[in-house]
């Protein structure tokens, strides 16, 4: 198997991926993932009453921002306030979603046209040459460093921010200029709770998502490998953004697995959620009224989607060579890193 060093801050799924390749190669037939870590157990005294944000080993955050630009939501010196709220309440604890496509009310969005992709590049990558796709293209996510990631130059993360809640460690912060969205649990791979503050570094919500990561329906062998975590979030007019779902195969949960969900900011109520196996990627793409994202998984089909912000309904679906691991979107284009394959659209 090629291994991935820790300095191409390589997506959590390439190993599984490539383990499942070998498998393919040695038998002829549906591979089994070879190397998945059981789930971590529920942290204790986590979560409580409502107040009012790969199983499969070791992982590592998506790749820095290489912009330089400082975040939006800055740090002050002897702010402590932020850690003080959020260890002084407890999360908002989800109702079960029902791991199906449900509209229960719209989502606040407008009713423009859905952007149109069309490709401009494909070109075979080398599966262990993230940064340089990153680097090359002059991309970015906007991701912070966390105490638990590598050191591997990600924008420091502000000193107000919570390194921890209760005994669940801050495995990924996410700057989105305007809030921050902080995820929480035993590793990357089994994050369960997010934040989300202001630009006032004020706690306006915090949800527990432990009913979203554990699918009503699996194969009885594979319980211990279908428990998933929180991979993406964004708030936006008083809605949150956000996907789950596990990395392993679409038939160990029978399918109910890699959805975006939109819940109420405020409640915790769930808006709608889209379809299953739309969004695996390490994130997703907010585009005016619309979402993009991707799904895909060794010998699995593999798409880049257009969903409506308002219902997250499908409008659009393209296929792709292998699984979409990162989406970002720069001046009218949108770039697209799939597990050997990197793509260029432009946006219409």
């Amino acid at each position: 198997m090629r291994s991935t060093p820790l300095s191409a801050q390589s997506s959590p799924r390439k190993l599984l991926f490539a383990a499942a390749a070998l498998a393919m190669c040695a038998c002829q037939s549906a591979p089994t993932p070879s190397a998945r870590a059981a789930p971590s157990p529920a942290p204790s005294g986590a979560a409580g009453p409502a107040t009012a944000p790969s199983p499969h080993g070791a992982a590592t955050p998506a790749p820095p921002s290489r912009d330089g630009a400082a975040p939006l939501v800055q740090a002050t010196a002897g702010d402590s306030a932020a850690s003080a709220a959020l260890d002084s309440r407890s999360p908002v604890k989800l109702a079960p979603p029902p791991f199906a496509q449900t509209l229960v009310r719209p989502a606040p969005a407008g009713s423009s046209a859905a952007p149109r992709l069309v490709k401009v590049t494909e070109q075979k990558n080398t599966i262990t040459d993230e940064a340089e796709w990153f680097a090359r293209n002059g991309l970015s996510l906007p991701v912070l460093q966390v105490p638990s990631g590598p050191q591997s130059g990600a924008r420091p993360l502000p000193s107000f921010v919570p390194t921890r809640y209760g005994d669940q460690e801050l495995v990924k912060a996410i700057d989105h200029g305007d809030h921050l969205a902080l995820f929480y649990g035993p590793s990357f791979a089994d994050a369960r709770f997010i934040a989300i503050l202001d630009a006032a570094h004020s706690v306006v919500a915090f949800f527990d998502f432990e009913s979203f990561l554990v699918p009503p329906a699996f194969a009885p062998k594979e319980a211990e490998f279908v428990r998933g975590h929180v991979g993406w979030a964004v708030a936006k007019d008083g809605v949150l953004y956000v996907s789950s779902g596990h990395r392993t195969y679409a038939a160990s949960s029978k399918g109910k697995n890699a959805y975006l969900s939109a819940l109420d900011l405020a409640t915790g109520q769930l808006l709608w959620q889209s379809a299953p196996l739309v969004c695996n990627a390490e994130n997703f793409v907010l585009r005016g009224d619309h979402l993009l994202c991707g799904y895909g998984f060794t010998a699995e089909p593999d798409f880049l989607y257009v969903l409506e912000r308002a219902t997250g309904k499908v409008v659009s679906k393209v296929p792709m060579k292998s699984g979409p691991e990162f989406l970002v979107e720069k001046e009218g284009k949108l770039f697209v890193r799939t597990y050997d394959t990197d793509y260029v659209f432009d946006l219409r």
